[in-house]
């Protein structure tokens, strides 16, 4: 019988794994992603569309049945429970078991979880949103513009504030920037904190070089859609004439009720190997051939934070896992470990981006540098996007 790799989840880290592995493994093994929606969607894409860089849906999403590779499997179902014991995967049609199994399955958004979100507030993570937003800034003329982070972690952890400065940006070339205000909420203390104090501050110094109002520790409480205001716990409140939200992030039910998450609402896995751990201090694993990558992870670094939650990330670690069960399989000792550095492209308007990159595994914390801006690396930002030429077809 052929062998079976189940990956959960057709996202960035779930279809890169599945690419690498489709070139790795004999064709007697059965590749088979399973995804609930219909479509792949590219995120990082969405601040583009708030500014009407990319005016179409087919420039940010696919449809999954379009994938050029069809020696990999495309399962539309959604995951309903996860065994890994015995690497038993149910889904809301049938029950199907791997030999090895990758889950995949990013983070889940949960607007809900704050009164109000859903209907006040256009969500930044949304593809029907991201249109609106930029349906909305291109007749915006005058008023309040508020960017409200609801919770963290949430995915790509500089995208609200790269949508500030890109609406900032846009506000200029409309001619109105005078008569805006942009401001920034959020619970956090500094922007991207994981990141480190000095590259808070870097950024904090570009959005106030925008004249952009940051507002950090501030965590909504609720929101008022008829009087147009936001409440936090710190007993504050703000007005907006337009909202734009990050609304709270989880992982997916399936992988909550199939018992996989711990105190930090995630799976939380090796840092290098990325299996699923049995002893968080102890970094001891379990189920040999079950991993986990991308956002519904938990990676703890060395100073006690997480590894942010970003497709990069997501990438890197679907290459090792596919390098590894490749090693498997082939009866090979495993040789690649995931080593925490990445690199980030992160814009700033006027046509340019700043690069972070780094080593988030370092001692004592993560050493993480930030260049100037530039349009340079704005263009290589938008390399990403070439997935859609190189995965899907017309």
């Amino acid at each position: 019988m052929a062998k079976t790799i189940l990956i959960l989840g057709g996202g960035w880290g779930g279809l890169t794994a599945a690419h690498a592995l489709r070139g790795m493994v004999p064709n007697d093994y059965r590749i088979a992603v399973i995804e609930k929606n219909k479509s792949f969607v590219f995120y990082p894409s969405f601040l583009r569309v708030i500014i009407g860089e990319k005016p179409d849906l087919d420039t940010v999403e696919s449809p999954m049945k379009n994938l050029l590779r069809k020696d990999i499997e495309i399962i539309n179902e959604e995951v309903v429970r996860i065994e890994p014991e015995t690497r038993t995967v149910y889904t809301n049609a049938q029950t199907l078991q791997a030999d090895y199994l990758i889950i995949a399955m990013g983070s889940e958004l949960y607007p809900g979880a704050i009164p109000g979100f859903s209907a006040a507030a256009l969500n930044l993570f949304d593809t029907k949103d991201a249109f609106a937003i930029h349906e909305k800034l291109s007749n915006f003329k005058k008023g309040r513009i508020a960017f409200l982070i609801a919770r963290t972690p949430f995915r790509c952890p500089p995208s609200p504030y790269e949508g500030a400065m890109l609406t900032e940006w846009f506000m200029r070339q409309s001619g109105v920037r005078q008569d805006v205000e942009i401001s920034i909420y959020t619970p956090e203390k500094q922007p991207m904190p994981v990141a480190g104090t000095q590259v808070g501050e870097v950024f904090t110094q570009i959005l106030a070089g925008h004249n952009i109002n940051y507002y950090p520790e501030h965590s909504v409480t609720s929101i008022d859609g008829k009087s147009n205001k936001i409440f936090f716990s710190n007993g504050k409140e703000a007005g907006y004439d337009l909202l734009i939200g990050v609304p709270p992030h989880g992982a997916p039910k399936a992988i909550v009720d199939s018992g996989l998450t711990d105190s930090s609402g995630y799976i939380s896995v090796h840092p290098q190997a990325m299996q699923l751990l049995e002893d968080v201090d102890e970094l001891t694993t379990r189920y040999p051939q079950v991993y986990a990558i991308g956002d519904n992870t938990a990676v703890r670094l060395l100073n006690g934070m997480m590894l942010p939650k970003a497709g990069v990330f997501a990438e890197a670690q679907a290459h090792i896992v596919a390098g590894n069960i490749a090693a498997q399989i082939k009866g090979e000792k495993r040789t690649e470990l995931f080593d925490g550095r990445g690199v980030c492209y992160v814009d700033v308007g006027d046509g340019m981006a700043a690069e972070g990159s780094g080593d988030f595994y370092a001692y004592p914390a993560p050493s993480i540098i930030l260049e100037a801006p530039a349009p340079e690396v704005r263009k290589a930002k938008h390399e990403f996007e070439r997935i859609f030429e190189l995965w899907f077809s017309k």
